[in-house]
Protein backbone atom coordinates (compact mmCIF):
# COMPACT_ATOMS: atom_id res chain seq x y z
CA UNK A 1 0.00 0.00 0.00
CA UNK A 2 1.19 3.11 -0.37
CA UNK A 3 0.90 5.38 3.12
CA UNK A 4 0.27 9.08 3.50
CA UNK A 5 1.73 10.05 7.12
CA UNK A 6 1.84 13.12 8.63
CA UNK A 7 3.34 14.48 12.02
CA UNK A 8 2.35 17.96 12.77
CA UNK A 9 4.17 20.14 15.49
CA UNK A 10 7.51 19.94 17.15
CA UNK A 11 10.45 17.13 16.63
CA UNK A 12 8.22 15.16 19.24
CA UNK A 13 5.09 14.98 16.59
CA UNK A 14 7.36 14.73 13.64
CA UNK A 15 10.21 11.62 14.93
CA UNK A 16 7.72 8.85 15.44
CA UNK A 17 5.92 9.60 12.04
CA UNK A 18 9.54 9.34 10.42
CA UNK A 19 9.96 5.98 12.64
CA UNK A 20 6.98 4.72 11.32
CA UNK A 21 7.73 5.39 7.94
CA UNK A 22 11.23 3.89 8.91
CA UNK A 23 9.36 0.56 10.11
CA UNK A 24 6.48 0.96 6.75
CA UNK A 25 8.66 0.77 4.26
CA UNK A 26 10.69 -1.75 5.85
CA UNK A 27 7.53 -3.98 5.38
CA UNK A 28 7.38 -3.61 1.88
CA UNK A 29 5.15 -0.29 1.79
CA UNK A 30 5.36 3.23 -0.01
CA UNK A 31 5.38 5.86 2.19
CA UNK A 32 5.21 10.02 2.07
CA UNK A 33 5.58 11.82 4.74
CA UNK A 34 4.42 15.43 5.88
CA UNK A 35 5.38 17.62 8.66
CA UNK A 36 6.82 20.76 9.87
CA UNK A 37 9.41 21.94 7.01
CA UNK A 38 12.10 22.24 9.07
CA UNK A 39 12.57 18.68 8.96
CA UNK A 40 12.96 18.16 5.34
CA UNK A 41 16.84 17.24 6.04
CA UNK A 42 16.04 14.53 8.99
CA UNK A 43 13.53 12.84 6.37
CA UNK A 44 15.39 12.62 3.33
CA UNK A 45 18.50 11.35 5.50
CA UNK A 46 16.42 8.10 5.89
CA UNK A 47 15.60 7.95 2.18
CA UNK A 48 11.75 9.09 3.11
CA UNK A 49 10.49 10.81 0.69
CA UNK A 50 8.83 14.59 2.46
CA UNK A 51 6.57 16.99 1.59
CA UNK A 52 6.42 20.24 4.34
CA UNK A 53 3.22 20.89 5.58
CA UNK A 54 1.54 23.49 7.57
CA UNK A 55 3.69 26.38 8.57
CA UNK A 56 7.17 26.53 10.13
CA UNK A 57 6.86 24.96 14.07
CA UNK A 58 9.94 26.79 15.53
CA UNK A 59 9.04 29.90 13.57
CA UNK A 60 5.52 30.20 14.24
CA UNK A 61 6.09 30.10 18.25
CA UNK A 62 8.45 32.21 17.86
CA UNK A 63 6.34 34.44 16.02
CA UNK A 64 3.81 34.40 18.69
CA UNK A 65 5.22 34.00 21.86
CA UNK A 66 5.04 37.92 22.53
CA UNK A 67 1.45 37.70 21.70
CA UNK A 68 0.74 34.59 24.26
CA UNK A 69 1.69 36.22 27.67
CA UNK A 70 -1.43 37.64 28.25
CA UNK A 71 -4.69 35.07 28.80
CA UNK A 72 -6.56 37.26 26.54
CA UNK A 73 -3.80 37.34 24.33
CA UNK A 74 -3.35 33.66 24.20
CA UNK A 75 -7.23 32.90 23.01
CA UNK A 76 -7.03 35.45 20.28
CA UNK A 77 -3.48 34.65 19.19
CA UNK A 78 -4.98 30.25 19.33
CA UNK A 79 -7.66 31.62 17.13
CA UNK A 80 -5.84 33.36 14.33
CA UNK A 81 -2.93 30.17 14.49
CA UNK A 82 -5.29 27.74 14.42
CA UNK A 83 -7.36 28.77 11.73
CA UNK A 84 -4.03 29.60 9.97
CA UNK A 85 -2.50 26.12 10.28
CA UNK A 86 -5.65 24.72 8.92
CA UNK A 87 -6.21 26.29 5.91
CA UNK A 88 -2.72 25.45 5.23
CA UNK A 89 -2.74 21.92 5.90
CA UNK A 90 -5.83 21.57 3.67
CA UNK A 91 -3.33 22.96 0.42
CA UNK A 92 -0.27 21.21 1.45
CA UNK A 93 -1.99 17.25 2.54
CA UNK A 94 -4.89 17.85 -0.59
CA UNK A 95 -2.38 17.21 -3.95
CA UNK A 96 -0.56 14.39 -1.89
CA UNK A 97 -3.63 12.50 -1.54
CA UNK A 98 -3.38 11.10 -5.35
CA UNK A 99 -3.19 7.47 -5.47
CA UNK A 100 -2.38 6.92 -1.56
CA UNK A 101 -3.98 4.12 0.42
CA UNK A 102 -4.22 4.94 3.56
CA UNK A 103 -3.91 8.36 5.98
CA UNK A 104 -2.01 8.36 8.98
CA UNK A 105 -1.86 11.58 11.20
CA UNK A 106 -0.06 12.71 14.40
CA UNK A 107 0.45 15.44 16.87
CA UNK A 108 -1.48 18.89 15.50
CA UNK A 109 -2.98 17.22 12.46
CA UNK A 110 -6.51 18.75 11.67
CA UNK A 111 -7.82 18.70 8.34
CA UNK A 112 -6.26 14.96 7.44
CA UNK A 113 -9.45 13.25 8.09
CA UNK A 114 -11.35 15.69 6.49
CA UNK A 115 -9.73 15.71 3.32
CA UNK A 116 -9.17 11.62 3.54
CA UNK A 117 -12.98 10.83 4.06
CA UNK A 118 -13.36 13.46 0.62
CA UNK A 119 -11.02 11.45 -1.16
CA UNK A 120 -13.14 7.83 -0.12
CA UNK A 121 -8.86 7.01 1.80
CA UNK A 122 -9.41 5.09 5.49
CA UNK A 123 -7.75 7.19 8.23
CA UNK A 124 -5.95 6.35 11.38
CA UNK A 125 -4.54 8.58 14.20
CA UNK A 126 -1.97 8.11 16.38
CA UNK A 127 -1.58 9.55 19.61
CA UNK A 128 1.76 9.41 22.07
CA UNK A 129 0.19 10.27 25.27
CA UNK A 130 -3.56 9.49 26.66
CA UNK A 131 -3.65 13.17 27.33
CA UNK A 132 -4.90 13.79 23.90
CA UNK A 133 -8.27 11.32 23.99
CA UNK A 134 -11.01 13.00 26.93
CA UNK A 135 -11.31 11.03 29.56
CA UNK A 136 -12.74 11.19 33.55
CA UNK A 137 -9.70 10.22 34.92
CA UNK A 138 -7.36 13.47 33.58
CA UNK A 139 -7.31 16.91 32.05
CA UNK A 140 -6.94 17.92 28.58
CA UNK A 141 -3.12 17.83 28.04
CA UNK A 142 -3.23 22.00 27.92
CA UNK A 143 -4.20 22.06 31.13
CA UNK A 144 -1.16 21.73 33.69
CA UNK A 145 -2.68 19.29 35.96
CA UNK A 146 -1.60 15.76 36.43
CA UNK A 147 -4.14 15.13 39.57
CA UNK A 148 -7.90 16.42 39.01
CA UNK A 149 -11.36 15.13 40.14
CA UNK A 150 -13.32 13.13 37.65
CA UNK A 151 -16.28 15.50 37.62
CA UNK A 152 -13.64 18.43 36.86
CA UNK A 153 -12.24 16.81 34.07
CA UNK A 154 -15.56 16.08 32.33
CA UNK A 155 -16.02 19.71 32.38
CA UNK A 156 -12.70 20.50 31.49
CA UNK A 157 -13.19 18.15 28.24
CA UNK A 158 -16.58 19.75 27.61
CA UNK A 159 -15.65 22.61 27.36
CA UNK A 160 -12.88 22.08 25.51
CA UNK A 161 -14.71 20.08 23.02
CA UNK A 162 -17.47 23.25 22.66
CA UNK A 163 -14.33 26.35 22.48
CA UNK A 164 -12.49 23.74 19.46
CA UNK A 165 -16.25 23.39 17.65
CA UNK A 166 -16.53 27.02 17.82
CA UNK A 167 -13.64 28.54 16.92
CA UNK A 168 -13.39 26.05 13.82
CA UNK A 169 -16.89 25.68 12.65
CA UNK A 170 -16.71 27.82 9.80
CA UNK A 171 -13.52 26.87 8.31
CA UNK A 172 -14.08 23.97 8.63
CA UNK A 173 -17.45 23.12 7.60
CA UNK A 174 -16.91 25.73 4.23
CA UNK A 175 -14.44 23.07 3.24
CA UNK A 176 -16.49 19.85 4.27
CA UNK A 177 -19.00 21.81 1.83
CA UNK A 178 -17.45 22.40 -0.76
CA UNK A 179 -16.58 18.84 -1.01
CA UNK A 180 -20.27 17.49 -1.32
CA UNK A 181 -19.42 16.18 2.61
CA UNK A 182 -22.17 16.89 5.38
CA UNK A 183 -21.80 19.52 8.00
CA UNK A 184 -19.98 17.71 11.23
CA UNK A 185 -21.47 19.34 14.58
CA UNK A 186 -18.06 17.95 16.41
CA UNK A 187 -15.31 18.59 14.62
CA UNK A 188 -13.41 18.02 17.82
CA UNK A 189 -14.14 14.35 18.45
CA UNK A 190 -13.62 13.32 14.54
CA UNK A 191 -9.89 14.53 15.37
CA UNK A 192 -9.39 11.30 17.43
CA UNK A 193 -11.82 9.16 15.50
CA UNK A 194 -13.41 5.96 17.98
CA UNK A 195 -12.24 3.15 16.85
CA UNK A 196 -9.48 4.60 14.35
CA UNK A 197 -7.19 5.71 16.71
CA UNK A 198 -3.84 4.50 17.92
CA UNK A 199 -1.47 5.45 21.08
CA UNK A 200 2.22 5.40 20.77
CA UNK A 201 2.95 5.36 24.25
CA UNK A 202 4.40 3.16 27.23
CA UNK A 203 2.12 1.83 29.66
CA UNK A 204 5.03 1.77 32.35
CA UNK A 205 5.09 5.83 31.76
CA UNK A 206 1.60 6.67 31.02
CA UNK A 207 -1.23 3.89 30.76
CA UNK A 208 -4.52 4.09 29.64
CA UNK A 209 -7.29 4.94 31.91
CA UNK A 210 -10.12 2.61 32.47
CA UNK A 211 -12.34 4.56 30.15
CA UNK A 212 -9.66 4.28 27.48
CA UNK A 213 -8.80 0.29 27.54
CA UNK A 214 -10.76 -0.18 24.27
CA UNK A 215 -7.78 2.13 22.68
CA UNK A 216 -4.75 -0.18 21.55
CA UNK A 217 -1.60 0.77 23.31
CA UNK A 218 1.52 -1.19 21.67
CA UNK A 219 4.45 1.49 23.42
CA UNK A 220 6.68 4.59 22.17
CA UNK A 221 8.28 4.65 18.81
CA UNK A 222 11.43 4.59 18.89
CA UNK A 223 13.23 5.94 15.66
CA UNK A 224 16.42 3.25 14.35
CA UNK A 225 19.03 5.94 14.08
CA UNK A 226 22.28 4.35 14.14
CA UNK A 227 24.61 7.26 12.75
CA UNK A 228 27.35 7.96 14.84
CA UNK A 229 27.66 10.56 17.62
CA UNK A 230 29.43 13.43 16.67
CA UNK A 231 32.99 13.13 17.11
CA UNK A 232 33.46 15.72 19.51
CA UNK A 233 30.44 14.30 21.73
CA UNK A 234 32.17 10.78 21.66
CA UNK A 235 35.62 12.82 22.87
CA UNK A 236 33.43 14.09 25.63
CA UNK A 237 31.97 10.91 26.62
CA UNK A 238 35.30 9.32 26.71
CA UNK A 239 36.94 11.93 29.11
CA UNK A 240 35.91 10.71 32.31
CA UNK A 241 32.58 9.38 34.24
CA UNK A 242 29.21 9.44 32.55
CA UNK A 243 27.75 12.93 32.37
CA UNK A 244 24.19 13.98 33.16
CA UNK A 245 22.31 15.18 29.68
CA UNK A 246 20.12 18.41 30.42
CA UNK A 247 17.66 19.14 27.36
CA UNK A 248 14.12 21.04 27.18
CA UNK A 249 13.87 20.18 23.57
CA UNK A 250 11.48 22.26 21.79
CA UNK A 251 10.42 24.56 24.37
CA UNK A 252 10.91 28.36 24.29
CA UNK A 253 12.64 29.70 27.00
CA UNK A 254 12.30 34.13 28.41
CA UNK A 255 15.92 33.88 29.99
CA UNK A 256 18.06 31.28 28.41
CA UNK A 257 21.11 33.01 29.29
CA UNK A 258 19.94 32.84 32.90
CA UNK A 259 18.43 29.14 32.40
CA UNK A 260 21.92 27.95 31.67
CA UNK A 261 23.70 29.85 34.39
CA UNK A 262 21.34 28.12 36.35
CA UNK A 263 21.88 24.84 35.02
CA UNK A 264 26.03 25.27 35.31
CA UNK A 265 26.23 26.12 37.96
CA UNK A 266 23.75 23.20 40.18
CA UNK A 267 26.21 21.14 38.05
CA UNK A 268 29.24 22.47 40.01
CA UNK A 269 27.48 22.31 42.92
CA UNK A 270 26.55 18.39 42.35
CA UNK A 271 30.24 17.36 41.21
CA UNK A 272 28.84 16.49 37.80
CA UNK A 273 29.71 16.39 34.31
CA UNK A 274 27.28 17.55 31.60
CA UNK A 275 25.89 17.05 28.14
CA UNK A 276 23.79 20.24 27.99
CA UNK A 277 21.21 20.53 24.73
CA UNK A 278 21.22 23.64 22.96
CA UNK A 279 17.13 22.77 22.11
CA UNK A 280 15.16 25.56 20.30
CA UNK A 281 15.78 28.02 23.24
CA UNK A 282 19.67 28.08 22.48
CA UNK A 283 20.84 26.72 25.91
CA UNK A 284 24.41 27.08 26.53
CA UNK A 285 25.06 28.88 22.93
CA UNK A 286 27.92 31.45 23.50
CA UNK A 287 28.56 30.71 27.19
CA UNK A 288 32.08 30.14 28.42
CA UNK A 289 32.03 26.31 29.33
CA UNK A 290 33.92 24.40 31.40
CA UNK A 291 35.80 21.33 30.33
CA UNK A 292 33.13 19.39 32.17
CA UNK A 293 30.60 20.76 30.20
CA UNK A 294 29.71 20.31 26.40
CA UNK A 295 26.89 21.70 24.75
CA UNK A 296 25.24 19.76 21.78
CA UNK A 297 22.73 20.04 19.00
CA UNK A 298 20.33 17.20 17.48
CA UNK A 299 21.70 13.49 18.29
CA UNK A 300 20.20 10.14 18.48
CA UNK A 301 18.76 9.55 21.84
CA UNK A 302 18.94 5.71 21.23
CA UNK A 303 22.90 5.71 20.76
CA UNK A 304 23.42 8.63 24.11
CA UNK A 305 21.22 8.10 26.63
CA UNK A 306 22.41 4.90 27.43
CA UNK A 307 25.38 6.21 27.62
CA UNK A 308 24.80 8.47 30.26
CA UNK A 309 24.23 8.85 34.39
CA UNK A 310 20.69 10.01 33.93
CA UNK A 311 18.64 12.45 31.75
CA UNK A 312 17.34 15.71 33.02
CA UNK A 313 14.41 17.17 30.37
CA UNK A 314 10.94 18.77 29.75
CA UNK A 315 9.58 15.68 30.29
CA UNK A 316 8.00 15.67 26.47
CA UNK A 317 6.62 11.76 25.33
CA UNK A 318 9.67 11.23 23.00
CA UNK A 319 11.91 12.46 25.17
CA UNK A 320 10.45 10.84 28.73
CA UNK A 321 10.36 7.43 26.19
CA UNK A 322 13.78 7.49 25.06
CA UNK A 323 15.21 8.35 28.61
CA UNK A 324 13.06 4.79 29.74
CA UNK A 325 14.09 3.07 26.97
CA UNK A 326 17.77 3.25 27.73
CA UNK A 327 17.31 1.89 31.19
CA UNK A 328 18.67 5.37 33.32
CA UNK A 329 17.40 7.59 35.89
CA UNK A 330 15.32 10.67 34.81
CA UNK A 331 14.24 14.04 36.00
CA UNK A 332 11.48 15.90 34.60
CA UNK A 333 11.61 19.44 34.82
CA UNK A 334 7.47 19.84 33.36
CA UNK A 335 7.08 23.43 31.15
CA UNK A 336 3.78 22.97 29.79
CA UNK A 337 1.30 20.44 28.51
CA UNK A 338 1.67 16.66 29.31
CA UNK A 339 4.05 17.43 30.20
CA UNK A 340 2.91 17.44 34.48
CA UNK A 341 1.38 14.11 33.75
CA UNK A 342 4.56 12.23 32.55
CA UNK A 343 6.16 14.08 35.54
CA UNK A 344 4.46 12.57 37.91
CA UNK A 345 4.61 9.06 36.65
CA UNK A 346 7.95 9.01 36.28
CA UNK A 347 8.43 9.62 40.01
CA UNK A 348 5.32 7.14 40.91
CA UNK A 349 6.92 4.77 38.80
CA UNK A 350 10.30 5.00 40.83
CA UNK A 351 12.14 6.22 37.48
CA UNK A 352 13.12 9.69 39.06
CA UNK A 353 13.25 11.68 41.61
CA UNK A 354 10.82 14.19 42.16
CA UNK A 355 9.77 16.81 39.08
CA UNK A 356 11.11 20.25 38.85
CA UNK A 357 8.40 22.29 37.52
CA UNK A 358 10.50 25.06 35.68
CA UNK A 359 8.81 27.97 37.06
CA UNK A 360 10.70 26.19 40.48
CA UNK A 361 14.03 25.64 38.67
CA UNK A 362 16.59 27.02 41.25
CA UNK A 363 20.56 25.76 41.44
CA UNK A 364 20.08 24.42 44.40
CA UNK A 365 16.81 22.42 43.74
CA UNK A 366 18.28 21.20 40.58
CA UNK A 367 21.68 20.26 41.73
CA UNK A 368 19.77 18.24 44.26
CA UNK A 369 18.12 16.67 42.00
CA UNK A 370 21.56 15.75 39.58
CA UNK A 371 23.29 14.26 42.70
CA UNK A 372 20.00 11.93 42.83
CA UNK A 373 20.56 11.23 39.34
CA UNK A 374 23.97 10.52 39.90
CA UNK A 375 24.05 8.06 42.25
CA UNK A 376 23.54 4.25 42.72
CA UNK A 377 20.07 3.18 44.28
CA UNK A 378 16.53 2.08 43.95
CA UNK A 379 15.65 4.18 41.16
CA UNK A 380 18.78 3.49 38.86
CA UNK A 381 17.54 -0.85 39.40
CA UNK A 382 14.22 0.28 38.85
CA UNK A 383 15.20 2.58 35.87
CA UNK A 384 17.44 -0.70 34.33
CA UNK A 385 14.27 -2.94 35.27
CA UNK A 386 11.70 -0.89 33.47
CA UNK A 387 13.95 -0.35 30.21
CA UNK A 388 14.36 -3.95 29.53
CA UNK A 389 10.69 -4.30 29.47
CA UNK A 390 10.23 -1.68 27.44
CA UNK A 391 12.99 -2.88 25.16
CA UNK A 392 10.93 -6.29 24.91
CA UNK A 393 8.34 -4.85 22.85
CA UNK A 394 7.77 -4.07 19.34
CA UNK A 395 5.11 -1.21 18.71
CA UNK A 396 6.45 -0.65 15.54
CA UNK A 397 5.76 -3.92 13.90
CA UNK A 398 2.25 -3.64 16.34
CA UNK A 399 1.34 -0.59 14.32
CA UNK A 400 1.96 -1.52 10.94
CA UNK A 401 -0.08 -4.24 11.49
CA UNK A 402 -2.54 -2.06 12.95
CA UNK A 403 -2.58 -0.04 9.75
CA UNK A 404 -2.74 -2.84 7.89
CA UNK A 405 -6.03 -4.21 8.91
CA UNK A 406 -7.11 -0.72 7.91
CA UNK A 407 -7.26 -1.81 4.41
CA UNK A 408 -10.65 -2.06 2.88
CA UNK A 409 -10.65 -6.21 2.08
CA UNK A 410 -7.61 -6.38 3.96
CA UNK A 411 -9.24 -9.83 5.90
CA UNK A 412 -10.14 -11.05 2.62
CA UNK A 413 -6.94 -10.97 1.09
CA UNK A 414 -4.96 -12.54 3.62
CA UNK A 415 -8.04 -15.31 4.01
CA UNK A 416 -7.57 -16.27 0.38
CA UNK A 417 -3.35 -15.89 0.50
CA UNK A 418 -3.23 -18.10 3.27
Amino acid sequence: MHALLIGSGSRGDFQPMLALAVAMRRAGHTVTLLSSPGFQGEAEAFGIPFHPCGHDSREMLSETRERTRTPLGFVRTLHEMVAREFELQVAHIEPRLRGVDLVVGGGGVMAAHLLADAAGVPYRYIGYTPQILPSAYHPMLMVPLSRSPRGLNRLIWRAARGFYNRMMDEPYNAQRARRGLPRDEDLFGSIFPPGKTLLACDPELMPAPPDLAHVPQVGSFALPDDRPLPPEVEAFLSAGPPPIYVGFGSMPDDDPSGTTRRVLEAARKAGVRLLLSAGWAGLGEGEALEPSVHVLGPVSHGLLFPRLAGVVHHGGAGTTAASARAGVPQLVVPHAFDQFMFARHVHERGLGPKPLPKRALTVERLAEGLRALASDGAVREQARVTGERIRSREPLRAAVTWLESALPGREERVARAG
